[in-house]
């Protein structure tokens, strides 16, 4: 008998809506850990981005649509940057087993990498 997950997990359209979610909720996850992280509360962000707490609360909360930009500037506005990365979706890998020792796919691969990562700054090298 399948679970409930299970079943739900079989309709693309949820597994759509999941990915959509996810994505957005791990986003704003990252956010409030960086303003932890640095003892920022919603009113100093706002300060920061020249916007309203309520914005910044709304945007937290999921209640505002988050953009790409967006995101890049909140982040860039807390001394970080946004690193992407794009994978097949656990479900799909889900059982499947790996060509080389039969263990599942998913133990192959890399461990995910933060989202957010803080900005360094770089200085270029001089040699002669």
């Amino acid at each position: 008998m399948k679970t409930q997950h299970e079943i739900l997990m079989e309709d693309p359209e949820f597994r759509r809506l999941l990915a959509i979610e996810t994505l957005a909720a791990q986003a704003s996850e990252a956010i409030a850990k960086l303003m932890a992280e640095q003892n920022v509360n919603k009113a100093d962000l706002a300060r920061r981005l020249n916007k309203s707490r309520a914005w910044v609360t709304q945007l937290l909360n999921g209640k505002a649509n988050m953009t790409l930009h967006t995101l890049a500037e909140v982040v860039y506005a807390l001394g970080a940057e946004v690193e992407l990365q794009a994978r097949p979706p656990s479900w799909k890998m889900a059982g499947k087993t790996a060509s080389a020792g039969g263990q599942p796919a998913v133990a192959a691969q890399p461990p995910r990498r933060a989202l957010f990562r803080p900005a360094t700054h770089r200085k270029a090298s001089h040699k002669p």
